[in-house]
């Protein structure tokens, strides 16, 4: 029975001691100390929109051509360091990082693609939002974070 009750107080007393340790850094009682940062699963390799962090894609390349011309050209790329690039000729923009993706991220919240969009529903959304009646060449190639891709390519 006194072996029960070293034992006993020996994990009491433990306890006690780690748990008044948790906190003794010098900024403990402050109101506006740094909190941890967690970070979800999904936004570790560029995000998704469920999560806020992201897209759901860590690269988007598009291309359409006009009568023969380019005419439009985005590129949105995702890996160590953000790289974009927005073309239109027809509204005469070639725009490069920040002021592309200003541009990039109003075109994918409005178009919102998804890894079961199909081509035709591409073709119409991005045609829309550009404001294009006909292209002669329609390129799309968009990576999403879980690994799928899609992969439209279409020449009239």
């Amino acid at each position: 029975m006194g072996k029960f009750f070293k034992i006993s107080g020996f994990l009491f007393f433990a306890a006690l001691l780690l748990g008044a340790c948790g906190n003794l850094g010098k900024n403990a009682d402050e109101p506006n100390r740094d909190e941890a940062t967690l970070i979800h699963e999904d936004e570790k390799e560029g995000g998704s929109l469920d999560t806020g962090d992201g897209y759901g894609f860590d690269k988007f390349d598009l291309e359409i051509d006009v009568d023969g011309k380019d005419t439009v050209e985005a590129n949105y790329e995702m890996e160590r360091d953000l790289e974009a690039e927005y073309k239109n000729k027809l509204a005469g923009l070639d725009l490069k990082e920040d002021e592309a993706m200003v541009k990039l991220d109003e075109m994918f919240i409005d178009i919102m693609f998804t890894k079961d969009t199909s081509q035709e529903q591409a073709i119409e959304k991005l045609m829309t939002w550009f404001g294009l009646d006909t292209y002669t060449k329609f390129d799309l190639e968009v990576h999403f974070d879980d690994g799928t891709k899609l992969d439209f390519e279409d020449k009239k």
